[in-house]
């Protein structure tokens, strides 16, 4: 099998059965918890879906990088939220009932919103010389087969085969875990002489995104007076991009891998800053307990 035909097939099937482990954790239960802290859940979610496309689109300005990365950052910031997060949310303390919802909630919306944007981004950044084309309806369509479906499905197993649900889940993320950074590894491979140009080229700008994303969403989750645990877990939520989805648009839909180089650096670096954020408020709240 070819190395692109690997990949095509390796990222919707890993980020499919990514969503399935998440939806195997849900129950309906989750989802009324916005209503018992819409305060909280309101203002993540409005970060998540606002704060990184802003943030991307300040950074382009200030940073020169050829328009095909840049549709490639900014796909990669519509692509809010992943199971990933909800792990660190756990790790930092944080709120992780108000992460799942974030996350799942946000895996309801972005296949709606991902194709209609990326279709500006386009338009814009492209215009000149526009020799790719995103069909929307059938973009849409493919992402609510590998995100909406395996959640609705996995909820399901979980609200009738709860027993079974609970075997299955940590096998179905193990491996789910092992595909997509096998995919990662093999994009890595296939772009290997290109690598030091394109961290030259798009290291700086995804770290800075990921930092201020990171900090403007602490600070603003602060100003709006939400609990510690809560302002943890929006921290990481923003932060954390869905490089899976942003890699589904990039290399699956449009077919174009130097756009998916973004996300992937983004996946490399993005683990530093959060296991830092998540080492730095674990001690202070030790040290403060004591």
């Amino acid at each position: 099998m070819e190395l692109d035909t690997y990949i095509k097939i390796g990222l919707p099937v890993s980020l499919g059965l990514i969503m399935l482990s998440m939806g195997l954790t849900l129950r309906t239960l989750d989802f009324k918890r916005i209503a018992d802290a819409p305060r909280a859940f309101l203002i993540g979610l409005s970060m998540q879906m606002l704060l990184p496309p802003l943030l991307a689109i300040v950074l382009l300005q200030l940073f020169q990088i050829p328009p095909v990365l840049a549709v490639g950052l900014l796909a990669l910031s519509f692509s809010p939220g992943g199971a990933t997060s909800n792990l660190f949310s756990y790790l930092a303390r944080g709120d992780v009932a108000l992460s799942i919802t974030l996350t799942a909630v946000a895996s309801f919306i972005t296949p709606f919103t991902i194709p209609v944007l990326m279709e500006l981004s386009l338009q814009t950044l492209m215009s000149e010389n526009r020799d790719i084309i995103i069909p929307i309806g059938l973009t849409m369509k493919r992402l609510l087969i590998v995100t909406i479906l395996p959640v609705l499905i996995g909820m399901m197993l979980r609200a009738f085969k709860p027993f079974w649900a609970e075997r299955i889940q940590p096998l179905v993320h193990r491996f789910s875990m092992l595909l997509f950074l096998t995919v990662i590894v093999s994009i890595i491979i296939n772009q290997w002489d290109n690598m030091p140009q394109f961290l030259n080229q798009v290291g700086l700008i995804t770290t800075l995104m990921i930092i201020l994303a990171m900090l403007l969403s602490f600070l603003l989750a602060s100003w709006s007076k939400l609990n510690k645990q809560q302002i943890k877990t929006i921290s990481i939520e923003v932060g954390m991009q869905n490089g899976g989805m942003a890699l589904i648009v990039t290399q699956s839909v449009l077919n174009n891998s130097t756009m998916s180089i973004v996300p992937v650096v983004y996946g490399l670096i993005m683990l530093v800053p959060v296991i830092l954020f998540v080492i730095t408020t674990r001690q202070r709240e030790t040290a403060t307990a004591i």
